[in-house]
């Protein structure tokens, strides 16, 4: 790792849900030893349930989608991250597939860099946790968007799953999004009309800006 991608990686890790909790000298030990850069093409698959290494996928750049079957359960932007919550999981299984939704430089830190940081940094400990718990919370709501008995309810719950930081969803269609909730094409256009309608969203060119 260059002196380059290792500032960039301390920086993106700073701004991390969990690791913004850590000391810049743990995590530059970490990074010396346990962990590596990779770079991906636009739709290649990052992690899937073939994958074995036991680690934590960090996103330097780029998006990636995160997918259970065909449906994306959410987007990953720059310092999110993935396999947090079955790092110290007996399965021998990743549950859902990580695929680039655009090129993505991903940083992963293998489970020996985390004990080490779990060993010496009890905030960074309560940190894990705490984000762990709030996963329960998300894929609750996740399930409750993808049961919900309208299609409204169903398509504004996954567009909040997808949205930046902004609200902004951009770049997906309407045939993946018909296919996503199991919702028609003229429900998804229709659910869209009286969204807008009711002032909790605009759509236009493909861009969905949640209100």
């Amino acid at each position: 790792m260059t002196d380059a991608q290792k500032k960039k990686c301390l920086q993106v890790l700073s701004e991390a849900e969990i690791f913004s909790s850590a000391g810049i000298l743990e995590l530059d030990t970490v990074l010396d030893s346990f962990s590596s850069i990779r770079d991906f093409p636009k739709n290649a698959v990052i992690y899937s349930r073939d994958s074995r290494e036991k680690c934590i996928g960090i996103l330097l750049s780029g998006e990636a989608r995160v997918m259970k079957e065909h449906v994306t359960l959410s987007v990953l932007r720059r310092g999110g991250h993935f396999g947090a919550v079955v790092l110290y999981n007996d399965a021998d299984r990743f549950v859902n597939t990580i695929r680039a939704k655009t090129e993505c430089t991903v940083l992963f830190l293998q489970k020996e860099g985390v004990d080490r940081l779990m060993a010496h940094n009890r905030h960074f400990a309560e940190s894990y946790i705490a984000y762990l718990s709030r996963r329960i919370y998300f894929l609750n709501a996740k399930i409750e968007a993808y049961t919900a008995p309208t299609g409204e309810e169903r398509l504004l719950g996954y567009l909040h799953g997808l949205c930046d930081a902004d609200g902004v969803v951009s770049g997906v269609s309407i045939t993946e999004i018909s296919r996503q909730i199991n919702v028609s094409r003229a429900g998804i256009y229709r659910a869209l009309d009286h969204l807008s309608a009711q002032g909790k969203l605009r759509y236009a060119d493909r861009k969905i800006q949640l209100l």
